[in-house]
């Protein structure tokens, strides 16, 4: 499911880095930074693919081992770059279609139908979140994918979201794509950092910034 998603730069990316005290209140979770049903267009539906990475990894081990594969190589490469955490948060348009997404046999490249997914990852601190923004790929994403993929994304406060952010807003053939790439800096005291992986395919562009908004005004 992921990989064909991977291929065809169908995605929308988000960096972002927030901080807390540890001796203050508790600062945002992965998973609550995460897309949530009142993020997303009406009418989608959460599928069971939902939750944390080992989670996520778990419920594609039977239908489509070869995912589950490539996540755990992806899941241990954050890791070793500083990553404590992942949640994975996928939508689709219907309880049919988050069954199909699971599929060795699916290939979101080519849907038809309304897909966001979401991978949020937590690092232990700012300087491993920055190094994995400029540097590495997270989950089989980087800006480069973005920069080297044939289309002009927009970057800096154009983009609407940071100074630092990278936008692809188009269609091809039938389907729409909103990708976007940003960092947004930590508050004084940082503590933890998060990097956000959202695909949003077949979603109007208004809607699409809607999630990426929501899920940035989070991380506080």
């Amino acid at each position: 499911m992921v990989k064909p998603l991977i291929a065809a730069l169908i995605a929308l990316l988000s960096i972002a880095a927030c901080g807390g005290s540890s001796n203050g209140p508790q600062g945002p979770s992965a998973s609550s930074v995460a897309a949530q049903p009142g993020d997303v267009p009406h009418g989608m539906v959460k599928c069971d693919l939902t939750g944390d990475i080992n989670n996520f990894i778990a419920r594609e081990q039977s239908p489509d081992p070869q995912t589950a594969k490539s996540m755990s190589t992806y899941w241990a490469d954050a890791k070793k770059a500083g990553a404590t955490a992942a949640y994975a948060a996928i939508y689709t348009d219907s309880d049919a279609h988050c069954s199909s997404i699971k599929s060795s046999t699916s290939d979101p490249g080519v849907a038809t139908y309304k897909v966001i997914v979401n991978f949020v990852v937590q690092f232990k601190d700012e300087k491993s979140a920055a190094a994995a923004y400029t540097n590495d790929s997270l989950f089989g994403f980087s800006a480069s994918n973005l920069r080297s993929g044939g289309a002009q994304p927009i970057e800096g406060t154009k983009t609407g979201l940071t100074a630092n952010s990278l936008v692809l807003d188009q269609t091809i053939s039938n389907q729409s794509f909103y990708i976007a790439l940003w960092q947004n800096k930590a508050f004084a005291v940082v503590l933890k950092t998060f990097a956000v992986v959202l695909a949003v395919i077949n979603v109007d562009s208004t809607a699409s910034k809607k999630v990426a908004t929501s899920e940035n005004s989070r991380i506080k």
